[in-house]
């Protein structure tokens, strides 16, 4: 269970878990390599194809949505062979942003916006198109990692992931998400999303394959 806060006030209790989602579609060489590398020990670090093309999924007001739909995405997921995953909060802690409507206005929540999460992944307003942001930007201090981050349809958010907490050294997956659409009541989010599955890595053009 996660309380959440509005700026200025502690917000309610809310409840939301993890939404199933299909893994990573990428070749049994990438697989293979996985294997190696495992077997090799862990001072090889391997170097995992990008997605060769965007990925889409909806999000469901956190705070008004259906409690069966998911209003958080994991970037994390998509570290190594694996994809990043909507979830809903009342059953993992394990995600980097939220998507919620406050006073009207659809934002991005941050994991620091949460009283009980710590505030280790951020987000970056960028008003480009999708495809005009090759890198995410190096600069970490431009992320807010706990105020609210106002969306807008066609603007691009870059997210910059909490760490792996399943490896062993410091792995951030950086991620982009392109603003589709927010419609209906309650207000629903679609996206569309690219990342990079290698730890630190800005890179967030398309790969040749996966």
């Amino acid at each position: 269970m996660t309380a959440i806060r509005e700026p200025g006030k502690v917000g309610a209790t809310l409840m939301r878990p993890p939404a199933l989602s299909p893994g990573g579609r990428f070749s049994a060489a990438a697989l293979l390599l996985l294997v190696a590398g495992l077997a090799c020990g862990d001072d090889l670090i391997l170097e995992f194809p990008r997605p060769s093309e965007p990925f889409e999924l909806t999000l469901h007001d956190l705070l008004k949505g259906p409690i069966d739909r998911p209003s958080a995405f994991d970037v994390v997921a998509g570290y190594g062979v694996g994809r990043p995953r909507a979830v809903r909060v009342d059953q993992t802690d394990g995600w980097d942003v939220a998507f919620a409507v406050l006073d009207g206005q659809a934002v991005w929540l941050p994991r620091g916006f949460f009283d009980a999460l710590e505030d280790s992944s951020g987000v970056l307003e960028l008003q480009r198109e999708f495809s005009e942001v090759p890198r995410a930007p190096a600069d970490r201090e431009l992320y807010e990692t706990r105020d609210p981050v106002p969306l807008s349809v066609g603007n691009t958010y870059v997210v910059l992931s909490r760490n792996n907490p399943a490896i062993s050294f410091p792995c951030r997956i950086y991620a982009k998400l392109g603003v589709e659409s927010v419609e209906g009541d309650p207000q629903r989010l679609r996206i569309r999303y690219l990342w990079n599955p290698n730890c630190d890595d800005r890179n967030l053009t398309p790969g040749e394959g996966s």
